[in-house]
């Protein structure tokens, strides 16, 4: 699959300059990009309901009329979740409905994005019972990674709801979506026909803006997300926002305290009192599994970069 190279913002330079470069260069910020993200969801309000009706059937102009952002972000108690909060919340009659972007799998992802799935049902169920009956949640995971097919299967989009053990539903309630944008990305490079849906997920994944013109053109509701994106890019204020290797950090931390926390659980499930060393090479082994540099792990396991490298 051919891809656009992704381009690189200077570094130590001032934000004007910055600016300039990504203009000059026709590069936007994408809009898998937290912030971005956020932006395009509460800020191109045709866009975000006719995407959404194309996803979960739900009428698009009872999005439009009864949308309410929450200004609620659900931050999950717990050591391996206490940086991070859900990307975007909305509500409309009858629906209360999660956005989550992942740009990366590792094995902690589902898990904290069922946490925050679960924070908002509790919230309905203190609220009361009959008030919980009348709201359906939904959670849609927009997910861009290459893992995608390994951890949840061939479908472009894959719906999720409870069922019981002999596959049965068990409540109507709350359902998870993951859509698949690797695969749309890899229709688009092989220059393969895309549909309605398919364009308007693809766009997220953009930073080229010659591109995002390209499938945008004489179609009023990605040209709304089209023209948001170089809004955004234009504005000083939010220049220096993306910041990749803070970004990078921040997943290698997460993945560091998930692996720490799954080592200290398993010991205790085993019933074994591990040896320090022991549990750091458990740690070890799943950090080298998740890419995590042979340095940074040395550094945070204790073991030399040599008893690491052994445990390939």
């Amino acid at each position: 699959m051919k891809y656009i190279r992704k381009k690189e913002i200077p570094a130590k330079v001032s934000p004007e300059e910055i600016r300039e470069y990504m203009l000059s260069n026709n590069f936007v910020y994408e809009a898998t990009f937290d912030p971005v993200f956020k932006s395009i969801m509460g800020n191109c309000p045709n866009y975000l309901a006719d995407l959404i009706s194309n996803i979960t059937d739900i009428d698009k102009d009872l999005i439009k009329k009864t949308f309410k952002e929450k200004n609620v972000e659900y931050k999950v108690n717990n050591a391996l979740e206490r940086k991070k909060t859900s990307d975007f919340i909305f509500q409309c009659r009858g629906y209360i409905i999660n956005l989550e972007c992942n740009n990366e799998y590792w094995e902690g992802l589902i898990e904290r994005n069922e946490a925050y799935f679960s924070k908002i049902k509790g919230e309905l169920l203190n609220k009361g019972e009959q008030y919980s009956k009348n709201i359906k949640v939904i959670q849609i995971n927009f997910d861009n990674y290459k893992e995608y097919e390994k951890a949840l299967g061939k479908e472009l989009i894959s719906d999720f709801k409870i069922r019981n053990g002999i596959g049965l539903i068990e409540t109507e309630s709350s359902i998870k979506y993951h859509i698949n944008l690797y695969k749309i990305k890899e229709k688009y490079y092989k220059g393969e026909d895309l549909t309605r849906l398919e364009k308007e997920l693809l766009i997220l994944t953009l930073d080229d803006y010659k591109e995002i013109i390209k499938i945008s053109e004489g179609d009023e509701i990605l040209m709304e997300v089209r023209d948001k994106l170089y809004e955004l890019t234009n504005d000083i204020d939010n220049i220096g926002l993306y910041d990749p290797e803070k970004r990078r950090k921040e997943e290698e931390e997460l993945k560091i305290e998930y692996h720490s926390k799954l080592a200290r659980k398993e010991g205790l499930e085993k019933g074994i009192e591990k040896g320090a060393e022991q549990r750091e090479r458990s740690i070890a082994k799943n950090l080298l599994k998740e890419g995590i540099p042979i340095d940074k792990i040395s550094k945070y396991t204790g073991l030399s970069e040599k008893q690491i490298a052994n445990l390939v």
